[in-house]
Parts: structure tokens; sequence; C-alpha cells
């Protein structure tokens, strides 16, 4: 009986792995390799005993990005996780020619919950490739104290590559996260520039496969808001290849039907909307309706980012019935939240706070 080839040879684990949009019962696990591979997630509470094989129309992704979703999981239990990856050397149709395997280390993480009585999050934004910026940034948060990271954007300054994007953004910041501690990402509009912008889908889009979606995090609603590009689709210097009116529209269908589509909405104690342009973003001058659709359903919160300099906008002065918090780039929010109160304090590099304010529950 015929068998493949196996040659002596073992990827390289370039990047990760990081854990991208925490759920209650999934997570999307995500790493880089040298050369193509095949992925490979073992898991389990107490040992290493189930394992996921992703699979796209009925074959196994072959390539140097390695996503894995892993679902079925129970809200607010401790998994451990190890990753592989097996060299694919050559993908011939019949006996495809392979190399060894690289196993990491076993990590673990913790799932979101949200009959959790208090959860803790850290919000940084407009790092724009500055790796250095992003290391100062993650160590001024204290990961005990911390159960997630939101990362609000402009990570780039427009897309260019794998090696750019994960080199200058996601590996800094996987770091810190020490592969443990999940990553919510809020997409920004330079995100959404470069030739490398249409590749992204595949490494960020949440489980449901959309930048905008909702997550229970213990007494914390979360609603994610994707604020697209800051410029209509017909100014010059996009060519007539945006299309955000269209998108921005749908995603605008979604955020006016949580409250009949999202139980969590109404459950939590607490509604925070995260997303990159503090004013929704351009939407051909309609932004009031969302700020209508969010103080209708009792929206406590709005952090953003995109001023590159901290603003605290007050209820009221855009409509708005919720405080709206604008992080700068060289700033750290952090919010601790209870059944009875949101604790929010903006700290500046040098370590000096720069806000802090404390919401009680309506």
């Amino acid at each position: 009986m015929r068998s493949h080839k196996v040659y002596n040879t073992t990827p390289v684990l370039l990047d990760g792995p990081f854990l991208l949009n925490m759920s209650e019962t999934s997570v999307i696990i995500e790493w880089i390799t040298d050369t193509p591979c095949q992925p490979k997630v073992e898991y389990g509470e107490n040992s290493l005993e189930h394992e996921v094989v992703p699979q796209k129309q009925g074959l196994i992704p072959v390539g140097t990005l390695q996503r894995v979703e892993v679902t079925g999981l129970l809200p607010g239990h401790t998994y451990q996780y190890r990753i592989s990856s097996t060299r694919v050397v050559r993908l011939k149709p019949y006996l495809p020619e392979k190399g060894q395997s690289l196993e990491s280390p076993t990590y673990t993480f913790t799932t979101f919950d949200h009959s959790k009585p208090t959860i803790a999050f850290s919000f940084i934004t407009d790092t724009h490739e500055d790796v250095a910026r992003i290391h100062t940034l993650m160590r001024m948060i204290d990961w005990q104290k911390t159960d997630f990271l939101v990362s609000g954007g402009d990570g780039i300054n427009y897309a260019e590559s794998q090696d750019q994007v994960f080199d200058n953004w996601i590996e800094p910041i996987s770091e810190e996260l020490n592969h443990s501690k999940p990553l919510i990402y809020a997409r920004g509009n330079h995100e959404m520039r470069g030739p490398f912008a249409r590749n992204l889908d595949d490494y960020f889009l949440s489980q449901s496969k959309h930048y905008y979606f909702t997550r229970d995090a213990g007494p914390a609603h979360l609603i994610v808001v994707d604020t697209g590009e800051d410029k209509p689709d017909n100014n010059q210097e996009y060519a007539g290849l945006l299309a955000d009116t269209s998108y921005r529209e749908e995603e605008y269908q979604w955020f006016k039907n949580l409250s009949s589509t999202d139980s969590g909405l109404q459950q939590s104690p607490f509604r925070i909307v995260l997303m990159h342009q503090p004013k929704w973003g351009w939407v051909d001058g309609e932004n009031r309706k969302w700020t209508e659709v969010a103080n209708k359903e009792k929206v406590d919160l709005v952090i953003a980012g995109h001023y590159h300099q901290f603003l605290h906008l007050n209820p009221g002065e855009e409509g708005n019935n919720f405080p709206i918090l604008i992080v700068g780039q060289d700033q750290v929010a952090h919010v601790d939240a209870s059944t009875k109160e949101l604790k929010v304090t903006v700290t500046e590099k040098t370590g000096s706070i720069v806000d802090s304010f404390t919401l009680q529950r309506h």
C-alpha cells in the first residue's frame, strides 16, 4: 500500500498563538507559521482530550495562517489548549508530501460568562505600527486584574502584508496577552486601506463572519460596532472602490434590531459600545439615527478612539444620553464592571490619570 512521503523538516512558529473574539461557548485561536501547514488544536478542561481540525467545504486549510474556531465550550470554564502545525511540502492531488509537526506548550483560557458578577477589561487604540508604543501601553495593564483586551482599531497605517500586520501590531499585543487573555477587535478606518485590506477578513472576522457583533462578559454587554471609513464613498481618494454606505446600512439594520434579536442587551446590567470613530463613522450625515438607537437601548457608555487624543463627551453634548469616552493613542482605558456600577479610569503612558468616573446601574 502506497503512503505519502514525509520529510525531516519542521515548520517554525512565527507569531502566536493568540485568542480572538472570545464568547461564552467559543473562541478563535490563530497563529502564523513560516511554511504552509495543516493546523490542529487540542483542548480540554482537565486534559487535552478533544481536538479540532478545521475544514472549509470539506478541505483542511493549508497555509501559513492557522485559524481554528473551538466551539461547544461552557461559560466561565477554564480550558487547557495546545496548537500543532504539520508542514505540507507539496500539495499534490494524490499522496501530498508532508514534513514534521510543531507543537506549542500548553496554555489556558477562560470563556466569558454572563453570570459572572464582575469583569475587567482594558482598551487601547490608534497604535499605528508603533511597536514601542504597544509594549508601553500593554505593560501599563495589570493582567492579574484584567480579563481581556479591546483594540479600538488603527493598529496599522494601512494593510500591506501579513508580515506587516503581525510584526507591527498583532504580535506585540499577543506577546503581552501571553496566549491566555483574549483580544476583542473593533476595526479602524486605516485597516480598510492598502493592498492587503481585503485579506484581513481571513484573520479578524468574528464567529458570525462580521466585524460587528455582541458579547456577554459578566455584567457587561459589549456591542462592537464597525465604524467603517471616515470619508464618503465618492471621495476621489478611493477611486470608486469603496461601498461603505450600503455596508453601514446593513450594519445599522443589525444595530437597530438588537433589542429583538439579542437577549443579553436587555438582561445585562450594563451596555457598552466599543468602536473606532466616536461619531459612528461616515454614514452620509445620518449619524444621529445611530445615537437615537443607542439612547433607546439604554447604552451606558461608548468607548472609541480615532482622534489620537483624549476627550470625554458628557451626556447631551451630541444628542447622547450616555458618556462618550475617546481614548488617546498613548493612553489606556480600564473598565471594571460589577452588577451595580462601572468604574472607568484612563491613564497616560506617563502613569498620570487623565480621567476617572463611576456609572451607577440604571
